[in-house]
């Protein structure tokens, strides 16, 4: 048995990727429920970890239920909520925030304890906003102009659909305020490594003793590989606009029944 397959066998918590994971768009896969029994089966736990801050708990929770998948908010650690931990480890002065993004990010922020305010904030933060007014949108430049810093919660440049759209992500309005501000952004969520260790902190496992899988060379799996994770990349067709150098997920498969299989064998 090499490494690899032993440091599988001392996996305590998977963390999965969602949308080009467990589902595409509105179509869930057919392997995503037996790898979920097949966890519970083997008293392994799972969280859901989404870059995707257009939705909250609720939202994700409602979405899975339909898909047959019970899960409550311990199920989730999402990009906003890491962007909650970050203000309040690394700039606890911040009391008042602007929001570039959708409803449930500023309810995230206010239930955290945070003022969302239109004027005079201390910090702007930018997530991914589908219902973008351009106004909203020079309201955060002004404010980036006039040095109050900014913090986005993922890179993202698209979102996944199965729908015949392109959705333009988080990662797409950075570069539109980065070049028109001249300003820099502190991008959060996946790949930066602060994401895992403090999802795993929150489930009382050590990273070392967990799996990041997901579609995403660029995001999933750079993240699992900059925290120091077990990796397990979904081999899908498109997911990265650019495929990073050097990225080399220990797993590599096309479902997660295929990475099913490779664990049921190591354990047999």
């Amino acid at each position: 048995m090499d490494k690899t397959q032993e440091r599988l066998l001392k996996v305590k918590h998977v963390f999965l990727d969602m949308d080009g994971t467990i589902y595409h768009g509105t179509q869930l896969f057919p392997t995503t429920i037996p790898f979920l029994d097949f966890l519970k089966g083997q008293g392994i736990g799972y969280t859901f970890l989404t870059n995707n801050s257009s939705y909250g708990p609720e939202e994700y929770i409602a979405r899975l239920n339909r898909f047959g998948i019970k899960v409550g908010a311990e199920n989730f650690y999402i990009s906003s909520d890491y962007t909650v931990d970050y203000l309040k480890r690394n700039m606890p002065e911040v009391k008042r925030v602007y929001v570039l993004g959708m409803p449930c990010l500023a309810r995230i922020m206010t239930e955290a304890g945070f003022e969302v305010v239109e004027e005079d904030p201390q910090a702007v933060i930018v997530g991914f906003d589908r219902e973008l007014v351009y106004s909203r949108l020079c309201q955060a430049a002004w404010f980036m102009r006039n040095d109050i810093p900014a913090i986005a919660t993922h890179p993202d440049v698209f979102c996944p659909t199965d729908q015949p759209t392109w959705l333009v992500d988080c990662g797409a309005l950075i570069a539109c305020l980065e070049k028109a501000t001249n300003k820099k952004i502190k991008v959060l969520g996946k790949p930066d490594s602060g994401l895992l260790v403090e999802a795993a902190a929150r489930k009382g496992v050590d990273v070392t003793e967990t799996m990041m899988c997901g579609d995403r060379l660029s995001t999933d799996i750079s993240l699992g590989v900059n925290a120091g994770a077990l990796t397990c990349h979904i081999a899908t067709p498109g997911a990265d606009l650019i495929v990073p150098e050097g990225i080399v997920p220990d797993f590599s498969v096309l479902n997660l029944g295929e990475m099913q299989a490779i664990w049921e064998k190591a354990l047999s």
